[in-house]
C-alpha cells in the first residue's frame, strides 16, 4: 500500500481513465468532423468552387445550431459531475431529465424558424447572388431536419461518457459518420441529387444514431443512475444548466456572428476564391480540433467530480495532464498541416486555377501556426467553466469567437490585403493566450504559477492533517486499509468504539471490493481517501474494476427478500451514516460517511 498524500506519486487510475476519456472525446469529435469534411469533398467535386462557397456561408449558421446541444450538454456536464462528486445523486438525475427536455425543445424551435425564414437567413449569411442563394437555401432545408436529433444525441452522449460507456458513445459517433458518408455517396452517384439531398444525408446521420443512443437509457435490462422522467424536470436545475452552459453557448453564438461578419468582410474584398479558401481551412480546423478539444473536454468532466470531492491533488494533476496533452497534439497537427498544405488544397478546391490553389496553400501554411495557441486558450476556457468563473468565462468566450477576431481581421485586411485574413488567426490566438496568462498571474490566493492556475482558494481541499490517500494494488493491501482507518480515526478525536466502527466498515467494504474486483486475476488499483470533515469520518473509494453498485444490490435484495445474503454488505449499509455510489467516467466512486 502506497501513501500518496502530500507526495508527487502518479495517480495511475486518473491517468488511465483520462486517456480513455480523451480517446472517446477525440473519436467522437473526429467522427463528427468527418461528415462536414465529406460534404465539402463531395460538394467540391460535383458543384465546384460555388458549392464550396455555399458551405463557407452556411458554416456560421451550423455553429449556431450546435449552440443548443453544446451549451446544454456542457452546462449539464459541469453540473452533474460536481453533484456526483458530492454524492447528490437524486439532483444529478434531475439534471439529466431537464437537459433532455431543454435540448429537444429549443433545437426544435430553431429548426421551425429556419424553415420558415430560410431565404432571409441565407441572404443574411452573405449568399446574395441568385444561384448561390438557391443552393444555400436547398442545403439548409435538408440539413435543419436533423438538428433536434443532433442536439439530443449530444446531450445523451455526455451521460454515456459519465457512466463510462465510452464504447457505446464511440459506436454512436461512428454510426453518424458512416450514414453521412454513405448518404452523400448515394446522393451523388445514384440519385444525382442537388444540395438539398446533401443536407438531408447529414440529417439522416443525426436521426438514426439518436435512436441508438436513446435505446440505452430506456432499456430495462441495465441499471443506470440516469432515468428520464417528466416529473424529474426541475426549473432550478434547468436554470443552473443554462447558467453553466452560457459560456459554451456564447462560443457557438459568437462564432456564428463572427463568421458572418468575417465572411462579409472577405466578400467585400472582391478577391476570387477568398471565401472558399477561408472555408477550407475552417473545415480542416474542425477535423483536427480534437487535438485540443479532447484533452480540455475530458478535463472539464473530471474537474467537476474532483471539485465536488474537494480533491485538490487530483484536480491539479488533471489540469496539468490536459494542458500537456493538448500542447503535444496541437503541435503535431501544426506540423502535419504545414507539410500537407499542397495536397489538401488540391483535394478540397478541385480546380485547375493555380491562383486558387496557391491562395489555399498560403492560407493553410500561415493559419496552422495558430493551432498551438488553441491548446492554451481552450484548456483555460474550459477550466473557467469547471471552477464556475462564469462572468469572465462569458467575456473570454465572446472575445475568442467574435470580439477579438473580428477587429483583428478587419485591421489586418486593411493593412496587408487578403493575406491579413490568414495572419489574423495567429495574432488573435496569441492575444487570447496572453489574456489567459495575465488573468492567472493576477490570482492572489496562491504563490507559484502552477498553483495560481487552479484558481481555487487556499481553503479548498483538506490539509495533510485531515486527509490520507492510499493506493492499493492487491487484495492484501486493500484489506490492510482497515488498520490505517482505525489509526486515522483515533488521530482525529474518535473514541475507540467509533474508530473500531470506522475500521469495521472499511474492512467489510474492502472485502466486497476484493471479492468483486481482484477476483478476475487482472492488475487493478484502488485509490482510497480517508477524510475527517466537520463531525464526519469519510471514506472515498475510486477503482478501475467492473461496475459494482453496492447501494443498488442492497436495495434490490431488501426489496425482493427482506434481507441481504452478503453479511459484509449488510454490516456496511446498516452501520454507515450514509453510502453514495456513482459510476463516473469509467470508475466506481463510493462515498461512505461514518
Amino acid at each position: 500500500m502506497e501513501t500518496i498524500a502530500g507526495k508527487k506519486t502518479e495517480n495511475v487510475i486518473l491517468h488511465k481513465l483520462f486517456r480513455k476519456g480523451e480517446q472517446s472525446y477525440a473519436f467522437s469529435d473526429i467522427s463528427k468532423a468527418i461528415g462536414p469534411m465529406v460534404d465539402l469533398a463531395f460538394v467540391s467535386l460535383f458543384f465546384g468552387p460555388m458549392g464550396v462557397t455555399v458551405i463557407g456561408y452556411v458554416g456560421p449558421l451550423i455553429m449556431l445550431y450546435e449552440l443548443v446541444g453544446t451549451g446544454i450538454s456542457s452546462g449539464a456536464r459541469n453540473r452533474v459531475s460536481s453533484l456526483i462528486g458530492a454524492g447528490r445523486l437524486d439532483e444529478a438525475n434531475q439534471v439529466y431529465s431537464s437537459s433532455v427536455l431543454l435540448g429537444g425543445g429549443i433545437s426544435l424551435l430553431l429548426t421551425i424558424l429556419t424553415i420558415v425564414f430560410c431565404t432571409g437567413v441565407s441572404q443574411l449569411l452573405g449568399a446574395r447572388e441568385p444561384e448561390v442563394l438557391q443552393m444555400t437555401t436547398q442545403y439548409l432545408y435538408g440539413y435543419v431536419i436533423g438538428i433536434p436529433f443532433f442536439s439530443l444525441t449530444r446531450v445523451l452522449k455526455l451521460y454515456l461518457e459519465m457512466e463510462g460507456q465510452y464504447s457505446r458513445a464511440n459506436v454512436t459517433s461512428l454510426l453518424t459518420t458512416v450514414i453521412d458518408v454513405l448518404g452523400d455517396a448515394l446522393v451523388v452517384f445514384v440519385m444525382h441529387g442537388g444540395m438539398f439531398w446533401i443536407g438531408m444525408a447529414t440529417s439522416l446521420g443525426y436521426i438514426l444514431p439518436f435512436f441508438v443512443t436513446a435505446s440505452y437509457f430506456v432499456s430495462s435490462k441495465k441499471s443506470s443512475l440516469f432515468r428520464f422522467s417528466f416529473k424529474s424536470f426541475s426549473k432550478k436545475q434547468s436554470a443552473e444548466i443554462i447558467r453553466l452552459g452560457t459560456p459554451p453557448a456564447i462560443v457557438k453564438g459568437s462564432n456564428a456572428l463572427g463568421g458572418v461578419l468575417i465572411n462579409n468582410m472577405l466578400t467585400s474584398m472582391g478577391v476570387n476564391y477568398l471565401v472558399a479558401v477561408y472555408g477550407v481551412f475552417s473545415q480542416i480546423t474542425v477535423f483536427v480540433r480534437s487535438a485540443w478539444y479532447a484533452p480540455s473536454d475530458t478535463m472539464l468532466a473530471f474537474a467537476g467530480v474532483f471539485i465536488g470531492e474537494e480533491d485538490r491533488a487530483s484536480l491539479k494533476e488533471t489540469q496539468k495532464t490536459s494542458l500537456k496533452d493538448a500542447l503535444i497534439l496541437s503541435s503535431a497537427a501544426t506540423v502535419a498541416l504545414f507539410a500537407l498544405a499542397r495536397p489538401l488544397s488540391a483535394f478540397f478546391m478541385k480546380t485547375d486555377d493555380p491562383v486558387a490553389i496557391s491562395m489555399c496553400i498560403e492560407c493553410i501554411r500561415i493559419s496552422c501556426f495558430s493551432l498551438v495557441f488553441h491548446a492554451v486558450v481552450f484548456n483555460f476556457s474550459n477550466y473557467l467553466l469547471a471552477v464556475k468563473r462564469l462572468r469572465f468565462s462569458s467575456i473570454y468566450c465572446f472575445l475568442l469567437e467574435c470580439g477579438n477576431i473580428v477587429p483583428v481581421t478587419f485591421f489586418l485586411l486593411s493593412a496587408i490585403n487578403y493575406h491579413g485574413a490568414f495572419v489574423a488567426k495567429i495574432v488573435h490566438m496569441l492575444v487570447m493566450s496572453v489574456i489567459a496568462v495575465i488573468y492567472i498571474s493576477r490570482y492572489k490566493e496562491a504563490k507559484s504559477f502552477t498553483d495560481k492556475m487552479m484558481l481555487m482558494p487556499s481553503s479548498f481541499g483538506f490539509s495533510a492533517d485531515n486527509e490520507i490517500a492510499v493506493v492499493a494494488t492487491s487484495a492484501d493491501e486493500l484489506l490492510d486499509l482497515s488498520r490505517v482507518a482505525i489509526a486515522f480515526a483515533l488521530e482525529h478525536g474518535a473514541d475507540k468504539d467509533r474508530a473500531k466502527t470506522f475500521g469495521l466498515i472499511t474492512e467489510e467494504m474492502s472485502g466486497l471490493y476484493v471479492n468483486h474486483g481482484f477476483s478476475d486475476g487482472k492488475e487493478h488499483r484502488v485509490n482510497a481517501r480517508l477524510v475527517a470533515k466537520d463531525d464526519d469520518l469519510i471514506i472515498r473509494m475510486r477503482d478501475d474494476f467492473q461496475s459494482i453498485n453496492l447501494t443498488d444490490i442492497y436495495k434490490k435484495e431488501m426489496d425482493e427478500k427482506g434481507s441481504v445474503d452478503d453479511m459484509g454488505l449488510a454490516i456496511l449499509m446498516r452501520m454507515a451514516k450514509d453510502v453514495k455510489y456513482a459510476a463516473a467516467s469509467g470508475a466506481n466512486n463510493l462515498i461512505i460517511r461514518v
